[in-house]
């Protein structure tokens, strides 16, 4: 050979150096079998877990069947495939895969080409032992670093989501939980006193019936944080029977019918439309039974007098598939991405409402967060279909067996 492709005059570098061992999974492609050889030499006794090949080809299949490298040394001057094709390829198909060019003097502006193109740096032969596993380590390091910003940045991401769903709670619950205390406090108040015994027995139900809906609603919300608390811990002990999607979807559909028309005093079309005979299906009865209700409930405080829901269902390919449709006010792309966030509502919390019918009521942001929860814990999926002012759909994917 006219150029010497490697240089020993540092191998007992490698054994008195004090550097400290790396631990990533390096690829090498050259077409020259020394040069493997003693990339692959150097990097084990440095620590690195090494695989080599002599070509782009054999390479990038070896890449494409390994999820573990994290770099890639590869020759620039290979017959066949090039090392600037791999590198190309190479941050296509896995552009977080760090690579380091081998060239000769001769090449050195193509390297200048390769960096720009993604190359994390270039080592000029005649190689030297010391020298690549120094930038193979240097590469390793700068991997470490990239992957320490990237979980900063995700923990500094959940912090902020943090700060803003404790003021979205406060901001909301200060509001959904003053209104029952409040109603509370002022009908006990007058049961204990003597004018409650001057009310006739229509007045005297009324207040019971205040009383008794203001304790149902903080009994809900307390009820509906537990069931998210442990569903999301996976602490939930779900029942397993078989459930008729067609009978249950009846009730809820059914309940929510005279619900809108006597508390909520709504006027919306409310049907229930069974496309194929479902199998019954292996769930817990109760949660599928919440799953739905917030569904629903959800559809008729977004629609307007008028309006028509619809829930679909079918059997499709081992799936019960359901979908609550409304023709109501929609949801824009932005509230799409965060519909399912806990205590996210869109509504102003100053127009909310403790009512779960009333147009734009509002509520504390858990409804579709515990509808969700449900369904990923029956291995099934939810995803909403929304334009604004097209109304929206809710697609609750449930696998027939659990």
């Amino acid at each position: 050979m006219s150029t010497e492709i490697v240089d020993h005059s540092s191998d007992n570098i490698l054994e008195k150096s004090d550097m400290p061992k790396g631990n990533s999974h390096v690829l090498v492609i050259d077409d020259e079998h020394v040069v493997r050889q003693v990339c692959q030499l150097s990097l084990e006794r440095a620590g690195f877990q090494v695989a080599v090949a002599k070509d782009g080809i054999s390479g990038l299949g070896i890449l494409d069947k390994r999820a573990d490298i994290d770099i890639v040394l590869t020759d620039l001057k290979m017959p066949g495939m090039n090392g600037m094709d791999v590198l190309r390829q190479i941050k296509v198909d896995k552009p977080h895969v760090e690579v380091i060019i081998m060239t000769g003097y001769a090449t050195i502006e193509r390297a200048i080409t390769a960096m720009k193109i993604g190359a994390y740096d270039f080592i000029l032969k005649p190689l030297k032992p010391d020298q690549i596993r120094l930038a193979v380590k240097k590469c390793e390091d700068k991997i470490a670093l990239s992957k320490e910003n990237r979980e900063l940045l995700d923990m500094n991401r959940k912090l902020r989501e943090l700060q803003d769903m404790k003021e979205r709670f406060m901001a909301i619950t200060s509001h959904e939980l003053r209104t029952p205390v409040s109603h509370l406090k002022g009908f006990l108040s007058i049961v204990n006193d003597e004018i409650f015994h001057q009310l006739d027995d229509r007045e005297r139900q009324e207040c019971t019936q205040i009383i008794d809906n203001a304790v149902n609603d903080l009994e809900e919300i307390v009820n509906n944080m537990f069931d998210i608390f442990k569903l999301k811990s996976r602490s939930m002990v779900l029942r397993a029977d078989p459930v008729d999607m067609g009978l249950l979807l009846q009730q809820v559909v059914t309940e929510h019918k005279w619900a809108m028309k006597g508390e909520g005093k709504r006027e919306l079309t409310l049907e229930l439309l069974i496309k194929s005979k479902i199998p019954l299906i292996q769930a817990d009865r109760i949660k599928l039974k919440t799953l739905f209700s917030q569904l629903v409930q959800n559809a008729i405080k977004y629609t307007e007098d008028g309006g028509r829901i619809t829930v679909v269902a079918h059997e499709e390919d081992g799936y019960c598939v359901v979908a609550v449709r409304d023709t109501g006010i929609g949801i824009s792309h932005e509230e799409k991405a965060r519909i399912f966030d806990t205590f996210y509502e869109s509504q102003n919390p100053d127009y909310h409402s403790t009512s779960k019918y009333k147009f734009m009521g509002g509520g504390i942001g858990l409804g579709l967060t515990l509808a969700r929860e449900i369904a990923k814990a029956h291995g099934g999926t939810i995803r909403v279909e929304s334009e604004p002012g097209q109304g929206a759909e809710f697609l609750v994917y449930l696998p027939i067996k659990m």
